[in-house]
Formats: structure tokens, C-alpha cells, sequence
């Protein structure tokens, strides 16, 4: 949450100072504070490259619905990099399939290429439990699961309502709930 966070910061003293920046000058100081600080600031869908600053809009995903999990532990993203440069791990997401994918509106091709190169690298208990929480997902009828940028919170996709609400209560009440502690459910 830091980038989301100095991204609202950035937009709030602009509207409270009256600054009149616009969101591409916020989004210019926001990548000076963290990487995906630009993106937060924008919002919408988009390629992000480069560190993460340099962003391509892209149409927006079909209607669907996100299940948010955040786990009970925290994780350091930068002792994630630094377990991710030790590895040496070369595998990387299908970005031009899931572009040709969103080009077409193809939400279950995009939730086929769901992928995180960092599950890779997270200590094997941390593993389990993001493991548990997806299979959670999919088990209740996601398309697709998978940990969000440097983790700890796992988003799950559907296109279901009914199947949403039952990943969100079984992660929320249910026997799972003992790996969350926050979940939320969103249209998008």
C-alpha cells in the first residue's frame, strides 16, 4: 500500500495547495518516491516498463470482479529483489499474449496468463500460504489467482458474482479465513 498511498498523497496536497499540477506532473514527482507511485497516481489499465513509471494505456479489462486477499504476514520488496537477483530466474510473464488477449476482450485468455515471477522467491512458508489462498480462489470458480506485484495480497478474477462472494466468505468466516486478515470484494 506505500505506492498507493504516496500517490494519494501527491493528488491530496494538490487539490488542498490549490498546485493545479496535472496527473502526468504528479505522476513525474510520484516515480522520484517509488517505481509504481506513477501508475497509482494515473489509475486505469496499463503497460507499465522501464522501472515501472513509463506507462502505455491499454483498454480497459472487461466487467469482472476481483477478490483481494491480504495474508497475515508482511513481505520486504526489497529482500524480494535481492531473493529474486540471487535465483537468477529467467521466467517471465506472457505479456504479449495478454495484451492480444485485452485487445480482444478475452477475460478468461488474461486470467490464463496470471502469473508473478516473485511467488518464486518467497520463503517457503509465505509460498504455502499465497498457494492456499489461490487455490481458495480458484476452488470457489476464479478464472485465475495470483500474487499483486511484490505481494503479500493475492487478487483473485471472476466473472461471477455468486462465485465471488463464495471465495470472499470462505477467505473472510470460512475454514480459510485463518490465512487472510483483510479481504475485499470489487466490481471493476
Amino acid at each position: 500500500g506505500g505506492s498507493s498511498d504516496a500517490a494519494a498523497v501527491l493528488r491530496g496536497l494538490n487539490l488542498l495547495t490549490n498546485a493545479g499540477l496535472s496527473l502526468q506532473d504528479l505522476a513525474r514527482i510520484g516515480a522520484a518516491v517509488g517505481s509504481d507511485v506513477p501508475y497509482c497516481v494515473l489509475g486505469g489499465t496499463a503497460l507499465a516498463q522501464g522501472r515501472g513509471e513509463t506507462l502505455t494505456p491499454l483498454p480497459t479489462l472487461p466487467a469482472c470482479l476481483f477478490v483481494l486477499c491480504k495474508p497475515r504476514f508482511s513481505i520486504s520488496t526489497p529482500a524480494l529483489f535481492r531473493e529474486w537477483d540471487k535465483k537468477r530466474r529467467h521466467l517471465r510473464p506472457d505479456t504479449k499474449g495478454t495484451l492480444a488477449a485485452l485487445a480482444q476482450g478475452d477475460l478468461l485468455g488474461i486470467a490464463r496468463r496470471t502469473f508473478n515471477v516473485f511467488e518464486g522467491v518467497l520463503p517457503p512458508h509465505q509460498h504455502r500460504e499465497i498457494e492456499a489462498i489461490k487455490h481458495t480462489m480458484i476452488q470457489a470458480g476464479a478464472l485465475g489467482a495470483a500474487m499483486s506485484g511484490s505481494g503479500p495480497t493475492v487478487f483473485g478474477l471472476f466473472t461471477n458474482p455468486r462465485a465471488a462472494q463464495s471465495a470472499y466468505e470462505a477467505l473472510r468466516f470460512g475454514q480459510a479465513s485463518e490465512l487472510a486478515r483483510q479481504v475485499y470484494l470489487t466490481n471493476f
